[in-house]
C-alpha cells in the first residue's frame, strides 16, 4: 500500500496524453497549440479527465483536487488498473480522432455499460 496525491495520478495522466497529443490536436484543427505546446495544455488535460468513461465521479473528483482528501492509500494493483484505463482512453479512436459526437454525453455514456468504472479504492 502507497499513499499518493492527485499530482502523482496527474503525472500518469499527462505521460499518457502527451504520446499523442498531436493526434488530438489534429482532430481539433489545433495546430497553433502545438506551436506554442508541446506538451498537453491544462485545459486539455481536464478535457481527458472530464471525458474519461473509465474513471467514476470520486476519481475525477480527486484528480481534479475537489474532494478535502489531499492523499489516498492504493494498492499496486489500483494503480496498474489506474495506467490502463488511463492508457485505454489516451489511445481510442474516441479521444485521438474525436469530434463534438464522440465526446459528448451520450456516447461517453455508451461506453461506460461497457464495464465498471474504477472507484477511489476506499
Amino acid at each position: 500500500m502507497t499513499a499518493i496525491t492527485n499530482e502523482y495520478l496527474g503525472d500518469i495522466l499527462l505521460r499518457e496524453v502527451n504520446k499523442d497529443i498531436e493526434v488530438h490536436r489534429a482532430s481539433k484543427n489545433n495546430f497553433l497549440a502545438h506551436q506554442n505546446f508541446p506538451c498537453a495544455t491544462d485545459a486539455e488535460l481536464l478535457d481527458f479527465i472530464q471525458t474519461i468513461p473509465y474513471f467514476d465521479v470520486s476519481v475525477k473528483d480527486f484528480l481534479l483536487g475537489n474532494l478535502p482528501e489531499v492523499t489516498i492509500i492504493i494498492s499496486q494493483a489500483w494503480e496498474l488498473e489506474f495506467l490502463k484505463r488511463t492508457r485505454q482512453w489516451a489511445e481510442s479512436f474516441e479521444w485521438l480522432h474525436g469530434n463534438d459526437y464522440f465526446l459528448s454525453d451520450a456516447h461517453i455514456n455508451g461506453l461506460k455499460k461497457g464495464g465498471a468504472s474504477l472507484t477511489l479504492p476506499y
